[in-house]
């Protein structure tokens, strides 16, 4: 299985301030973590068990996301390949193993209603990044919910999380006002709901964030390119993936992405929003691929992955719904048991980068806040 080193968020800080870019920095907080790895799901977590569903929504219920959104748009059968993918696939090589990032490092999910407990959170980023606020207003979260726990980070985020590396991501979703809460370093102190950052997004949007400052370091909103534990159980993924890896490339991301956590001046180094598939050629019967390994790798064929965010040292990490967002394990049966489940029969040499456009260098010129109608800024 693969081991994820844990980079810390002072270590990533003092790298964006070298570059003398006090947004980067903030960026660069955002970058998602991973750890080591860790104990099998759903054991050694301290969970808020009462009140919480025993199983998630089906995906295709949800609706997540436009038709134009990127990632529900199938990869077409002529899309062109970039120019360097060959060079720029030995960076992914370069990265180590691929898992699926579960138990810890991805999100809980909680959903919304009509009668769900507003709060008002703190978002203690808000005066550290001087970006003029401070909570945001009237957010529904049940009273089970629980940021997921990101346990291997040695450091529990407190203020603005720059000694934290932890994630601790949660995510709300108001299915009445289709509205999707994220929350990054989220925790509850005293009953009063604190985040380090936070952004709300519509459900119906193309699910990216148009100015940035999404709680990944690419500006996608957190649950898109998610593996739900319904879509395993189905055997079919009807959406692009989301992965990090450890070499994002400093200058700017590459649209779909309108931010960007990256560092790395390797040659080879992939911008944020670059869009990866798994060669379509290849004949997945004929791989040894375990069933989720072939559930996934035909997903990589069909619509690819994004690159979202800044990982570890080492790994390239997909994301699932982290179980501690139900009462028991909604993977049983479904995945090993794990916080980090390896997929080692799907060949990353086989990937290609599609044609990209250009960095946006000037994206940092355009951060802020847009009125998504789910929650106001104070």
């Amino acid at each position: 299985m693969a081991t994820f080193q844990v980079e810390t968020m002072r270590i990533r800080l003092a790298l964006a301030v070298k570059t003398g870019s006090a947004i980067l920095a903030m960026m660069t907080l955002l970058a998602g973590c991973s750890g080591e790895e860790g104990n099998p799901v759903g054991q050694e977590k301290t969970s808020t068990q009462a009140g919480k569903p025993a199983a998630l929504p089906e995906f295709a219920t949800l609706n997540l996301y436009s038709p134009t959104s990127p990632f529900n748009q199938k990869i077409a059968a002529n899309a062109e390949i970039d120019p360097n993918s060959q060079m720029l696939v030995q960076s992914l090589l370069d990265a180590g193993d691929m898992v699926i990032q579960i138990g810890q490092y991805s999100s809980t999910v909680f959903f919304a209603t009509d009668t769900t407990p507003r709060h008002d959170v703190k978002l203690e980023c808000g005066p550290a990044w001087e970006l003029g606020v401070t909570v945001m207003k009237d957010v529904p979260i049940p009273e089970w919910a629980e940021p997921a726990h990101d346990r291997d980070g040695a450091a529990p985020p407190v203020g603005c999380g720059e000694d934290a590396d932890q994630d601790n991501h949660m995510v709300i979703l108001d299915l009445t006002r289709r509205c999707e809460y994220d929350f990054w370093q989220a925790r509850n102190v005293d009953g009063q709901w604190i985040a380090s950052w936070g952004n709300s997004i519509k459900m119906d949007s193309d699910g990216v964030y148009p100015k940035g400052m999404s709680t990944r370091g690419s500006g996608f909103a957190f649950l898109g390119g998610v593996i739900w534990p319904d879509e395993l159980k189905k055997g079919e993924i009807r959406h692009a993936l989301a992965f990090s890896y450890p070499f994002p490339k400093a200058g700017g991301p590459v649209s779909p992405a309108t931010s960007s956590d990256g560092t790395s001046d390797r040659a080879d180094a992939i911008p944020e929003g670059a869009r990866l598939q798994l060669n379509p050629e290849l004949n997945l019967d004929e791989l040894n691929l375990a069933p989720y390994e072939k559930v996934i790798a035909r997903a990589l064929q069909e619509y690819g992955m994004f690159l979202v965010d800044h990982g570890g040292e080492s790994g390239i990490g997909l994301y699932a719904i982290d179980p501690a967002s139900v009462s028991g394990n909604p993977y049983e049966g479904l995945l090993p048991e794990g916080d980090y489940v390896p997929l080692p029969n799907i060949p990353v040499q086989e990937f290609r980068v599609l044609k990209m456009a250009p960095q946006d260098s000037n994206w940092q010129q355009r951060l802020g806040l847009v009125a998504s109608g789910c929650a106001e800024f104070q």
